[in-house]
């Protein structure tokens, strides 16, 4: 199977502002995740078309990780649960414009954790953010957030 057409060139601005609430959306809840419980399984955040008579709704959508029932005490796995969101909006694309995949990860390079975003609009464009980050210092308390990067994304809802 083919990957489609990354179109984030050609989006409009309606388009490109939904992208831009959903990324915004999606690294603030992370951040807020971070810096109270000091970590957060993946989730994702999904635009809703306006109505008529308001603004488009935002829905934060994450799914029950699997437990093995051999080990309980097993590691949660981020990837089947990622693939678990992919399938569940796959399923929903019709009801939303844009979502925002969200995940915790390691950049091996640089041995750092950070934030991975993966956004995606029902019009054919995806972008990705990475915002690696520090765990708070023991005297301050304050979590270190680096300046996010992009890049092009890969669509996995509306393919």
């Amino acid at each position: 199977m083919s990957t489609p057409e990354n179109k984030i060139a050609e989006l409009d601005a309606a388009a490109q502002l939904e992208l831009n609430k959903v990324l915004g959306t999606a690294l603030g809840v992370a951040r807020e995740q971070l810096e109270e419980q000091g970590v957060f399984l993946p989730f994702a955040i999904a635009i809703e078309p306006a109505a008529e008579d308001s603004e488009p709704g935002l829905r934060l959508l994450a799914v029950q990780p699997t437990e093995d029932p051999e080990d309980p005490e097993a590691d949660i796995d981020a990837e089947v649960m990622m693939a678990d969101l992919v399938q569940l909006l796959q399923s929903q694309r019709d009801d939303f414009n844009a979502v925002a995949f969200v995940s915790d990860v390691t950049l091996l390079e640089e041995g750092k954790d950070a934030v991975h975003v993966v956004a995606e609009h029902r019009d054919g464009g995806a972008v990705a953010i990475v915002q690696p980050y520090t765990s708070p210092d023991p005297e301050t308390g304050e979590w270190d957030f680096s300046e996010p990067s992009a890049e092009a994304g890969e669509l996995q809802v509306w393919i």
